[in-house]
């Protein structure tokens, strides 16, 4: 048992008195030992809320096709909220939150602690896969994820806001990063993926639209194709790779033409030590991330010759770095945050 409260049927001729009990993946309802109303926390069930001026005021099941409704203390109701968030799908909760940029719909703000949060639109089948995957993690490089409801039979995703601009966006406003960069992003993103195969997670679509970039940090931000999987496969690894080529060459990787790809990196006065290890990325299916993060490219200086030759090309192209506001985070949008209480609590209890 995680917590218990007090809770209130109503009925139109006699109110009913029970005890809401809290388990790590159920809660019941019942008084005297004996438990009435059982309801687990899966996504595809749904919690229920009935909210005014922007309290909870009631929360309820669905029990053989109708909604039950539970009047209970605001405080308790809100540590119920807070340990079932991502168990369970939520329903009438839309109201608690607010749009504050009309020109991103999806930035939205808690209207009680005026946190900002990002939307994201998923469908049925993505929430059961995403949510469950992304919910057990948890590392300062990757996006988490808030909460989840429903809203006029579509669903979203409250998720962390992280501001910046994405790593395509942020290339194309500096086409030459220096070698430090260049290092300092792929070890952020490395270390990233690491976690997240240390938890069996293979992410499988890493790209420079995916990562969030801010002042040389960077965040995974799409979970969309991520699977589960007790055997890690080396494309996350290769998507890597694919991701180092392109920082320090500004182009993309040629899957069909190796001899071309060796001249690219040759002509952007790409560090020999990076050319090994990213050419050992795309070809090795046996490497690990843990031994790619051992390898001396993570370690070395450049020779003066070396850094000369990168400082000198860095000069001519370099442009000032002019990040996007918060503004620019990825999101979705919510076709509303309006809600019209057709009914009154009483009636829905």
């Amino acid at each position: 048992m995680i917590l218990q409260f007090k809770c209130e049927r109503l009925h139109y001729l006699l109110n009913t008195n029970y005890i809401l009990t809290l388990y790590k993946d159920r809660l019941t309802i019942g008084n005297k030992g004996h438990q009435k109303y059982e309801y687990k926390f899966i996504l595809e069930n749904v919690l229920h809320w009935y909210v005014d001026n922007l309290k909870l005021q009631a929360f309820g099941i669905e029990y053989k096709g109708i909604i039950k409704f539970f009047k209970a203390n605001t405080k308790d109701l809100e540590q119920l909220r807070s340990f079932c968030r991502n168990l369970i799908c939520f329903d009438n909760i839309v109201e608690l939150y607010k749009q504050i940029d009309i020109n991103d719909p999806s930035r939205i703000q808690d209207q009680i602690s005026l946190q900002q949060f990002g939307l994201k639109i998923v469908t049925q089948q993505q929430l059961l896969t995403q949510v469950p995957l992304v919910r057990q993690l948890n590392y300062h490089g990757i996006i988490s994820y808030r909460e989840c409801f429903q809203y006029k039979s579509q669903y979203y995703i409250v998720k962390e806001f992280v501001g910046g601009i994405t790593l395509q966006k942020f290339m194309i406003q500096n086409p030459k990063l220096s070698h430090l960069q260049c290092r300092a992003i792929i070890l952020h993103l490395l270390k990233a993926v690491q976690y997240l195969h240390q938890h069996y997670v293979i992410h499988a679509t890493i790209d420079i639209y995916h990562i969030i970039y801010k002042s040389d940090f960077i965040k995974i931000i799409d979970f969309s194709q991520a699977k589960q999987s007790n055997t890690i496969d080396d494309q996350d690894i290769r998507n890597c790779s694919r991701i180092l080529f392109y920082l320090y060459t500004g182009k993309e990787y040629n899957d069909k033409d190796y001899e071309q790809n060796i001249q690219t990196l040759q002509n952007a006065q790409t560090p020999k030590l990076a050319q090994e290890l990213l050419l050992s990325m795309m070809t090795d299916q046996n490497l690990t991330v843990s031994q790619i993060l051992e390898h001396p490219y993570f370690s070395f200086s450049l020779d003066p010759q070396e850094r000369k030759k990168r400082f000198q090309q860095f000069q001519r192209v370099q442009r000032s770095t002019s990040e996007m506001d918060d503004s620019d985070a990825i999101s979705q949008s919510i076709p509303e945050l309006q809600t019209n209480k057709s009914k009154s609590l009483k009636q829905l209890m």
